[in-house]
């Protein structure tokens, strides 16, 4: 049986000297603790929050994240492709999420905010009804992405298949159409 943390603060935590133990983390917070590289296999965190932690290159097997609220995280490279998706729902604001793995997560109404997208990989994802307030999008990859009435009107430097996506109801500032109508060759003046 897993440990249970309950109502837990933990703050400037190196956990790659400290080593991390997997559990359930229930309504816990985290301050500029250090994960990266790590394996957070067989971990729940459920109402927890985490604040300036740096998740880079972290791998996620199996681990749960239900309500988890990341702000102004380091997740470059992070492979949340292979979360436990039942009960998945994050919310990240203003966080550093550039080449990490979203490859068929359920990402439905999740909420980005001011963060770096840049490379994220959303291949067949489900954005159904996500915002993505002021975010750069970089090269980030939306191939048979479900982007059915997500928010873009903030977020820049996005392009997006429309031929491979699912974009009916999604919302797009007239500023960033160029990134819908580049694989057309068009030219806007």
């Amino acid at each position: 049986m897993s440990q249970l943390f309950l109502d837990q603060q933990y703050k400037e935590i190196d956990y790659t000297v400290k080593g991390f133990t997997a559990g359930e983390y229930d309504n816990c917070t985290f301050t500029d603790c250090l994960f990266p590289a790590l394996h957070l296999s067989n971990t729940s965190f459920l109402e927890c929050t985490f604040t300036d932690c740096n998740f880079t290159n972290t791998k996620f097997g199996g681990t749960t994240l239900n309500d988890v609220v990341f702000k102004g995280c380091k997740m470059v490279g992070a492979d949340l492709s292979v979360c436990n998706d039942f009960m998945w729902s994050i919310h990240l604001e203003d966080c550093v999420m550039d080449l990490a793995n979203c490859y068929k997560l359920n990402l439905t109404k999740t909420h980005f905010k001011d963060c770096s997208l840049k490379e994220t990989d959303f291949t067949e994802a489900n954005l159904s009804e996500a915002v993505f307030s002021n975010c750069d999008l970089t090269n980030a990859i939306f191939d048979q992405t479900d982007l059915q009435k997500a928010d873009f009107r903030t977020a820049q430097n996005y392009t997006i298949d429309l031929d491979r996506t699912k974009v009916k109801g999604a919302q797009f500032s007239k500023d960033e159409v160029y990134g819908l109508l580049t694989k057309y060759g068009v030219k806007i003046s």
